[in-house]
């Protein structure tokens, strides 16, 4: 994840009371994308549009988590966890659903591994069977434990219970893997398993934005260290460019199917005139809830039909540290503020450190300053000395961001100062975040309340035809799986 967007997700957390060790970190990383993802992975593979959104949900994760800390998740004390967890009722019986036999009938105690390193995984080793099978193929047990154990460690780590999760979570895995390798064989007779020198090429550059996005992250998690520490830890952990790049190649077919098969989906005005009700409906409900997630909302580019009250547009000049490890060496030090204000001269001694990490850029926020009393235009100044990474492009480049007086989406140095700015075209003092030193200008206030069909319009038509191309997808899917005459074996899982 790049230095520029920490500024809306880093929020005043409580620091680690120790190291760290490297795996551990390593581990963690990996879960929290795998959180993200819970829903991910089965709209990334079965609905495919959704790729692209992936990364927004890495974002999100971490948004989430510092808004925890904020309204007062307690991080270092003893807690208990379940009143922080989500409880579901799991579909009873859900491989009788897919077998017709009861989950009695269909397997045993043996099926959950008594051995595994978590209960309810299932063991690894062993003979390989075929637990389904249809026209021209079949899934073999190798296959399907490695995916199925790492969901369920997955759903665990999240907090659910194994005995509630496991045949749900069976039951999904055997589908979808069955399902992938019937779309597989269909994807090879129309030539879209064969890369081109234009998949390569974006492959290349997806697997290099997703390889900085990890070192990143590992340094910010970590604390102070240098990129080539954070390379080899990952390295470690099994994370590089080159398997990236081959993980990307394996799956790279999966959109390109997808694309083949809703070429043709196309939505009416009715489409989207039900779509924008039921945007309506599910905003006004959403974001009186969670504000934040209306700024989130309009920072990935959704469809935004409803607006709630108090809300200002701003943007940012950004003068960023030179180093992953400034930032998170900044990022601790704002954190420790949080944590000594009893003890005043470990909170003297930070706030030296901060000022003189902090420094170098508010001395190019001063020039920057100057060159806006002299008549320079915002925007470019924020060509020469950069912006927030959502700023790069349009329509935020010019809309900016959406903040309040409740904003938990910025950093809280930047809530502020944006706010205590009087009226459009003001521009604020520098102000310090995670990123380096900001410079905020008001924009202008965001009017409350519905958004008109017609001025929404061809955002909702966008999100109306993601909408009905995902529902023919799966139904194009389901008819494959039918036609394939699927069946399955769970019971044969031990």
């Amino acid at each position: 994840m790049t230095n520029n967007n920490d500024e809306r997700r880093t929020a005043p957390r409580r620091r680690r009371k120790s190291g760290v060790p490297t795996l551990l970190v390593i581990v963690l990383i990996i879960i929290a994308m795998l959180m993200g993802g819970l829903v991910g992975y089965a709209v990334a593979r079965k609905t495919n549009p959704y790729l692209h959104e992936l990364q927004a949900q890495k974002d999100r994760v971490m948004e989430l988590e510092n808004t925890l800390t904020l309204i007062g998740y307690p991080v270092d004390e003893d807690v208990d966890p379940e009143q922080w967890l989500y409880d579901r009722n799991p579909e009873e019986d859900a491989l009788a659903a897919l077998t017709g036999e009861t989950w009695d009938e269909a397997t045993d105690d043996d099926v959950w591994g008594n051995e595994s390193l978590l209960d309810g995984t299932l063991p690894e080793d062993g003979e390989s069977v075929v637990v389904a099978e249809f026209d021209g193929g079949e899934l073999l047990s190798n296959e399907v434990i490695p995916a199925y154990n790492d969901q369920l460690t997955t759903a665990i780590f999240a907090g659910h219970d194994a005995d509630e999760v496991a045949e749900d979570t069976l039951k999904s895995v055997l589908e979808q893997l069955a399902g992938d390798k019937v779309i597989a064989a269909q994807a090879r007779e129309l030539g879209l398993t064969e890369l081109t020198a234009e998949d390569l090429s974006q492959i290349d550059a997806k697997a290099a934005e997703n390889y900085e996005n990890q070192l990143s992250d590992y340094i910010a998690f970590v604390g102070e260290t240098d990129r080539d520490a954070a390379a080899k830890a990952l390295e470690e952990g099994g994370v590089t460019l080159a398997s990236i790049t081959e993980q990307l190649k394996q799956s790279w077919w999966t959109q390109k199917y997808y694309d083949y098969t809703v070429k043709d989906v196309t939505v009416t005005d009715e489409d989207v005139q039900a779509r924008y009700d039921a945007l309506l409906a599910e905003q006004k409900a959403d974001f009186a809830a969670t504000p934040e997630n209306f700024e989130y909302a309009h920072q990935t580019g959704r469809a935004i039909v409803y607006r709630p009250e108090g809300y200002r547009a701003v943007r940012d000049i950004l003068i960023p540290f030179e180093s992953d490890g400034d930032a998170a060496r900044a990022a601790d030090l704002l954190s420790d503020l949080e944590m000594i204000d009893e003890d005043p001269d470990a909170l003297a001694q930070t706030q030296k450190d901060l000022d003189a990490l902090y420094a170098p850029l508010e001395q190019k926020a001063a020039e920057a300053q100057q060159k806006l009393a002299d008549g320079a235009a915002f925007a470019d100044l924020m060509d020469e000395y950069g912006t927030s990474e959502a700023l790069k492009a349009e329509p935020l480049r010019s809309e900016g961001f959406y903040i309040s007086d409740a904003s938990f989406v910025n950093s809280a140095e930047f809530v502020e100062g944006a706010m205590m700015l009087e009226q459009p075209g003001q521009v604020s003092s520098p102000l310090r975040s995670a990123s380096g030193v900001h410079l905020v200008e008001y924009i202008a206030d965001v009017a409350p309340g519905e958004v008109p069909l017609d001025e929404a319009r061809d955002a909702v038509a966008a999100d109306a035809l993601k909408e009905k191309q995902a529902a023919y997808y799966d139904q194009q899917r389901k008819t494959l799986l039918e036609q394939a005459h699927v069946k399955y074996y769970p019971e044969r899982l031990h």
